[in-house]
C-alpha cells in the first residue's frame, strides 16, 4: 500500500510563496491550500516528473520496490485529480531512497517537493526547516563522494598509486562504517593534520563524555599507511584534572590528551583494492567493537589500571587513575590509593616520583571533595 507522504506543485503553474519568504509553517498551509485548488490540467512539468520517474524505475539501478512503485507513474498520473498539488504515493520502505530520486529532479524541473513528514525543497535549492537542510546538504556531499569513488573503485585492481585517489577510494567504506558507530564528522582536526579522509576529530558521545578519532592516511606511490587513534575525553575528569595538574602548551591545545587512547588501526595498504573494504569490514569494525566496550569511567579505570598488571606502568598515571576511580565509585579507592603509593615510592623512574611527590597531597585533598558519578 502506497502512503501519499510526497507532493510537488508548480510554481510557474500558480501562485505561492516565494522560497525567500518561506518557512516549514508557510509551506504546510501552501500546501492545504494547493492540494484543494482545482487547475484545468496537471502541470506539463508535473507530467515530465512522472516520466522520469518511469524511466529511473526502469534502470537496474534502484530496488524492486522502487520499480513497482513508479514504473507505472506516468499512467497513474493521467487519473490523478486536476489540483495544484499533486501527490507521488510512496510506500513506507521506499521513503529514503525515493527521497534522494525525487528532490534533484523537481529542482530541475521547477517543482516545490512536499514531505508530510517534516520538509520541503524548493526549485533554487532552499530547504526548510534548516536542520533538514543541512541534512540533504551532508547526503549531496556523500552521495558525490560516493559516486567518485565508484568512478575509481575496482576491486580487482591495484591500489592507486596517488594518495589522493586512494582516499577517494577509502572515505565512503569509512565514513559508512563510523555512521552505523554513531560517529559524527567535525570541522575541527588536530593542528599540523591535513585530513581529506575526514576522520581526525570525528566524535561520538559516550557516557562519561565522547570519543575523538585522531589520524589518517600517509604514504605514497601505491603505498598507504592508516593510522587512527581513539582517545577518550571527559569534561567531569578534565575539571579534576586541571586542579591537580596545571595545563601544558600542548594540552591547552590538545585538551584530548589529557586522558587516555586506544589505537584504533595501524595497517599498511599496497595489494588490490578490494583489501580496503575488507579491511573495514572486519579489523577496523573490530576496533570500534573494542573501543565502544569502553563505556564508563570505571572501564576508563581499568583500561588504565590493567597497564600496571602487564608492567607497563610504574606509576606515571597514577593521578589519572585515582580521579577515574574516584567518579567510578569504586568501593577499593582506599586501596588503590595505598597501592599507587607503593608503585611510585618503588618506580625506577626519578622524573615519576618528582612529579607524583609534588602533587600527591593535592591530589588526595582534591579528591576528598569529589563524588562519584557512577
Amino acid at each position: 500500500m502506497s502512503a501519499q507522504t510526497f507532493f510537488v506543485w508548480d510554481i510557474h503553474q500558480i501562485t505561492c510563496t516565494p522560497s525567500k519568504d518561506s518557512s516549514w509553517e508557510q509551506a504546510t498551509h501552501d500546501f492545504e491550500a494547493l492540494r484543494q485548488q482545482p487547475v484545468d490540467d496537471i502541470s506539463p512539468n508535473i507530467i515530465e516528473l512522472a516520466d522520469l520517474l518511469v524511466n529511473e524505475a526502469r534502470t537496474s539501478d534502484y530496488s524492486e520496490v522502487f520499480y513497482e512503485s513508479y514504473v507505472n507513474t506516468n499512467l497513474e498520473m493521467k487519473t490523478h485529480p486536476k489540483t495544484a498539488c499533486v501527490a507521488i504515493p510512496t510506500p513506507e520502505a521506499l521513503h529514503g531512497e525515493a527521497l534522494d530520486v525525487i528532490v534533484p529532479l523537481c529542482e530541475e524541473l521547477g517543482l516545490v517537493f512536499y514531505d508530510t513528514r517534516g520538509m520541503v525543497a524548493y526549485p533554487d535549492g532552499t530547504i526548510y526547516p534548516p536542520n533538514i537542510a543541512r541534512g540533504m546538504a551532508l547526503l549531496k556531499e556523500k552521495r558525490a563522494l560516493a559516486k567518485q569513488s565508484a568512478d575509481i573503485y575496482k576491486p580487482e585492481a591495484q591500489v592507486p598509486r596517488d594518495r589522493e585517489d586512494f582516499e577517494k577510494i577509502l572515505h565512503p567504506f569509512m565514513h559508512d562504517c563510523l555512521e552505523r558507530y554513531g560517529y559524527q564528522r567535525s570541522q575541527v582536526t588536530s593542528a599540523n593534520v591535513i585530513d581529506s579522509l575526514e576522520v581526525d576529530g570525528c566524535t561520538k558521545p559516550m557516557p562519561y563524555g565522547h570519543v575523538r578519532l585522531t589520524g589518517g592516511a600517509e604514504g605514497k606511490n601505491g603505498y598507504f599507511i592508516l593510522k587512527i587513534h581513539a582517545y577518550f575525553v571527559s569534561p567531569a575528569f578534565e575539571e579534576i584534572y586541571d586542579k591537580v595538574s596545571l595545563p601544558t602548551e600542548l594540552t591547552r591545545q590538545s585538551p584530548y590528551l589529557k586522558l587516555d587512547y586506544m589505537n584504533v588501526c595501524y595497517s599498511s595498504f599496497s595489494d588490490k583494492q578490494k583489501q580496503i573494504p575488507e579491511f573495514i569490514n572486519t579489523e577496523f569494525v573490530s576496533k570500534l567493537d573494542e573501543v565502544d566496550q569502553i563505556d564508563s569511567y570505571n572501564q576508563l579505570f581499568l583500561l588504565l589500571h590493567n597497564k600496571i598488571a602487564k608492567g607497563h606502568s610504574h606509576g606515571e598515571s597514577a593521578d589519572i587513575q585515582l580521579i577515574l576511580a574516584k567518579l567510578a565509585g569504586r568501593e577499593d579507592f582506599d586501596e588503590l590509593v595505598t597501592q599507587y603509593r607503593d608503585l611510585i615510592n618503588n618506580s625506577p623512574n626519578d622524573y615519576v616520583k618528582h612529579r607524583m611527590n609534588e602533587r600527591w597531597d593535592r591530589l588526595l585533598e582534591i579528591l576528598s571533595t569529589v563524588e562519584p558519578l557512577e
